[in-house]
């Protein structure tokens, strides 16, 4: 709720037909803008203007470039839930933030912008729990196939902390969606097995190489052969594989150190541990995201 200055939705007709919103992408963001038309019932200070002269809505949505396919959908849906909620008191917004600016405000200026600002805490809710409920509705599992469209939802969610895990009920979370990134019926005591095989003990950002020293350890008493090691960053919320390292055999409680070097202004990257099998198969023992702004710095 701020004044936007540079926006196309500005020359977009409320009553246009075939066109009901525009977009701007700019640094890195879409931002969806729609304008209405609301009632008013409140004294303007234009020339010109009069009590009950509509005021002009803009509902402006802003989305990473990542997500931006939903955006033409979502702000027709949240612009028709403000609408049903509010159309008739959203002048009191805007009338308590002008009175705001007020020196000297009179018992009754007080009281506008106390209802306005309760206005505006019922409207941030509603804007809160449709942005969660459409997002939660759209990331359903509808089918065995997941579309592009989805998959690229959960590439995003997941990088912010959003829980897709059967065992996020364990861990005290609400589940943000149905869609699961691994089994349910594989079970907690056989996941901690599997990660048990291997640690990582040690990453290092080597400032004046430019390199991630990475230390991993065998943790069994055994060997364990076929194992790959692929290091990755992440553009886009997508991953771009630079270096994938085969071990034939792992011994015993072994640390091995892998150094891979980092792709220029990229923060983010993913280190994979796979075991293949007979068929070539890879079947994933761990994975650990690695924040370069994080991890210890070093000079080599």
């Amino acid at each position: 709720m701020r004044p936007i200055h540079y926006h196309p939705v500005w020359f977009l007709e409320t009553q246009e037909r075939g066109l009901d919103h525009i977009d701007l992408e700019y640094n890195a963001y879409t931002f969806f803008g729609k304008k209405f038309f609301v009632k008013s019932n409140r004294q303007k200070r234009r020339a010109g203007l009069k009590e009950d002269t509509p005021e002009t809505i803009v509902v402006i949505v802003s989305l990473p470039v990542e997500i931006d396919i939903f955006g033409d959908d979502l702000i027709r849906k949240l612009t028709a839930k403000i609408r049903e909620k509010f159309e008739d008191n959203l002048y009191e917004v805007i009338e308590s933030e002008i009175l705001k600016d007020d020196i000297i405000k009179t018992q009754k200026m007080h009281e506008r912008i106390d209802k306005g600002k309760k206005l505006k805490v019922f409207l941030r809710e509603l804007i809160d729990k449709t942005i969660k409920d459409y997002f939660s509705r759209i990331l359903k599992k509808t089918s065995d196939t997941l579309s592009m469209k989805t998959k690229k939802a959960i590439s995003y969610f997941a990088l912010k902390g959003y829980e897709f895990s059967p065992l996020s009920s364990l861990k005290g979370y609400d589940r943000f969606s149905d869609i699961e990134l691994f089994d349910p019926k594989n079970r907690l005591g056989k996941r901690r097995k599997s990660k048990s095989l291997f640690s990582i003990t040690s990453i290092n950002f080597v400032e004046d190489s430019q390199e991630i020293e990475i230390i991993i350890q065998n943790n069994i008493n055994e060997e364990i052969k076929n194992i790959s090691i692929a290091i990755s960053h992440i553009k886009e919320f997508f991953e771009k594989e630079i270096r994938n390292e085969m071990i034939d055999i792992w011994y015993p409680e072994e640390e091995l150190l892998f150094i891979s070097p980092i792709v220029p202004y990229i923060d983010d990257y993913l280190i994979s541990i796979n075991k293949q099998d007979n068929k070539g198969n890879n079947q994933k023992i761990l994975s650990q995201k690695i924040d370069l702004k994080l991890i210890n710095k070093i000079k080599s």
